[in-house]
């Protein structure tokens, strides 16, 4: 496989579980936003300087979408108890049982929908063992 391939099969699932996972989103949720819920749901509240470095985003970029998230009610912010200096920012209570409930969609259904039950089958079969390989996590419970 050339490394083309794998970028583009990197994008398709991407978009396969983007389309899933935020189907009911509002309208004119940017890609950054979506990527720093994801984040935000995985890891819990968080800095921006840590969602920055995991989500490989420039800080301004991650500061400016934490904003536009807050004003919408998404996003909720914490003092540091160990840093006056800094907060965290974590889901809102609402959107994070949101976002769980879609995290949670099984994938057979609507691969099924492409490409027939059973070529779905053979492919979440193929998915879940490259996830095993790859030591991909499954998303546990954030940090509180």
């Amino acid at each position: 496989m050339r490394a083309a391939t794998l970028h583009q099969l990197g994008r398709r699932l991407s978009g396969l579980a983007g389309d899933l996972t935020h189907a009911d989103a509002e309208k004119g949720t940017t890609p950054g936003e979506l990527a720093i819920l994801d984040d935000l749901l995985l890891n819990g509240r968080s800095a921006v300087r840590e969602i920055t470095q995991r989500t490989g985003f420039a800080q301004s970029h991650v500061s400016s979408t934490l904003a536009k998230l807050t004003e919408r009610g998404a996003i909720k912010w914490e003092k540091n108890p160990k840093d006056a200096r800094s907060r965290w920012a974590d889901l809102a209570p609402r959107e994070r049982a949101r976002l769980e409930q879609a995290a949670a969609t099984r994938v057979e259904d609507a691969l099924a929908e492409q490409l027939g039950p059973k070529e779905a089958e053979k492919l979440v079969k193929l998915l879940a063992r490259a996830a095993k390989i790859l030591d991909v996590k499954k998303p546990s419970a954030p940090r509180r």
